[in-house]
């Protein structure tokens, strides 16, 4: 019991120093691939509607749009820099929580930090703890949260977001409990969404709404002192078999942000195995001639039935959400970058002709993210794969220079080139940096410098 106040305790009263040195660097990995997906969903048209109408809404000028170099309030700078954080679907997964926690976490911390003129380790500590919040609420809510049809990045991601906030305002326990209950009030997001503008506007309305929370509660606003575990709270609204007592299990000692796994494709993480799949059949045949093939045998978890199964996606955003058109693009071209979801490669007639042979089926026996692909030759030859974990889970991970040459790919048609390298050596050190603009400043897009 008293799990909101015994994690709010947590909250406020852990500091920099007590944070393990491998949790820290594991955190930069995150920023670092938050911050570079960030940057480059500037150039998408999503962040042009965003702008202006962050512009048309005017107010004080405190935060910086990531990318654009456009100034704000910390509210709408929160709001647009989320929902291009997430634009790309190209974003950190925390399976265990089924949420997408850094880009919930980054976008406000970093507004509230720049505003401040706070430090790097101020914002590590901050990132941190807001990540292992929002972890630890979607491992008690668990899958059947997201079954219900909810967006979990998007619901779960207010108390990310406002733990995270909070601990930059240096909230009291007491303020922080005030800060989780007016983040689980606001909490919404539904999957309805999925590869619409909608589904990255959900991680900006939750970093939104996670500083209207710490900002209030430093005020002094209040909210109930249970919303997490209490009767008629958080898990007994919105989950089917509530777990509250993940909630501080290991608290304090196994840091969620370990488990953090990145993506090495641009597409919804429930693909990703199908396409590592691929790929590596693709090597194996050689040279891939569509007409040599009978028929491509998918089966898959439930979660991508839920997340990815868009079977004719027209836009290169549904084809992202499309585990047909992931599976065909692995196999033919070998790779599944930023540059291949576009609406002209979706479109691509040989793509459509190799999508149209893939066939999926329910497998409920697999892992969250596992696949098993059969691929069937008209002359009877047959390739299996049997994917348990995609690259970049835990147990098959990135690491720095990985997620290093990842960033660079994404930004360096938006920001100068030798801004590029700087950023990434800012976040490699972010213990050392004193103030922060130093790093938002070296996102500015090129003319804007």
């Amino acid at each position: 019991m008293e799990e909101t106040r015994k994690l709010a305790e947590f909250l406020s009263k852990t500091s920099y120093q007590d944070i393990p040195v491998s949790v820290r660097n594991h955190a930069k990995l995150c920023i670092l691939d938050c911050l570079g997906v960030t940057i480059a969903g500037a150039r998408e048209e999503m962040a042009d509607l965003l702008v202006n109408f962050a512009q048309e809404m005017g107010g004080k000028e405190e935060a910086t749009i990531i990318g654009k170099g456009v100034k704000t309030n910390v509210l709408l700078a929160s709001l647009v820099n989320g929902a291009l954080s997430h634009v790309l679907d190209f974003d950190d997964v925390h399976v265990p929580s089924a949420t997408h926690p850094s880009v919930n976490v980054l976008p406000p911390t970093l507004a509230v930090a720049e505003s401040k003129k706070l430090s790097g380790k101020d914002l590590l500590t901050a990132f941190i703890l807001g990540f292992e919040a929002e972890a630890r609420v979607g491992m008690a809510a668990g899958l059947t949260h997201y079954d219900r049809g909810w967006h979990s990045t998007a619901t779960i991601g207010h108390f990310g977001a406002a733990a995270g906030v909070g601990k930059l305002l240096n909230l009291s326990s007491a303020q922080m409990v005030n800060a989780l209950g007016m983040a689980g009030t606001q909490a919404a997001g539904i999957r309805q969404m999925f590869g619409t503008m909608c589904k990255p506007f959900h991680p900006g309305k939750a970093g939104m709404n996670g500083v209207i929370a710490a900002y209030l509660a430093a005020k002094g606003f209040t909210s109930t002192p249970d919303v997490i575990e209490g009767k008629g709270g958080f898990l007994e609204i919105y989950s089917d078999n509530p777990q509250p007592e993940k909630i501080l299990a290991g608290l304090g000692e196994d840091y969620q942000v370990l488990a953090t796994g990145f993506k090495v494709h641009a597409s919804c993480r429930a693909t990703h195995a199908t396409i590592d799949g691929m790929k590596t059949i693709r090597e194996e045949m050689g040279r891939v001639n569509i007409e040599d093939i009978e028929e491509i045998q998918l089966e898959l978890p439930k979660i991508t039935f839920q997340a990815a199964a868009k079977p004719e996606p027209i836009t290169g955003l549904e084809g992202k959400f499309s585990v047909y058109y992931c599976a065909a693009l692995a196999l033919l071209e070998g790779a599944a970058g930023e540059d291949k979801f576009t609406g002209e490669k979706v479109n691509k007639p040989q793509l459509v002709a190799l999508r149209k042979k893939v066939k999926a089926n329910l497998n409920e026996s697999l892992g969250v993210f596992e696949a098993k692909i059969t691929v069937k030759m008209k002359d009877s030859k047959t390739y299996h794969r049997h994917i348990l974990t995609p690259k970049g889970e835990p147990e098959n991970p990135t690491n720095f220079a990985e997620l290093e040459d990842k960033f660079k790919s994404l930004t360096v048609l938006v920001i100068p080139e030798k801004n590029v390298v700087q950023v990434v050596e800012k976040i490699k050190y972010l213990e050392e940096v004193t103030d922060l603009r130093e790093i938002v400043a070296l996102c500015h897009p090129v003319g804007r410098e």
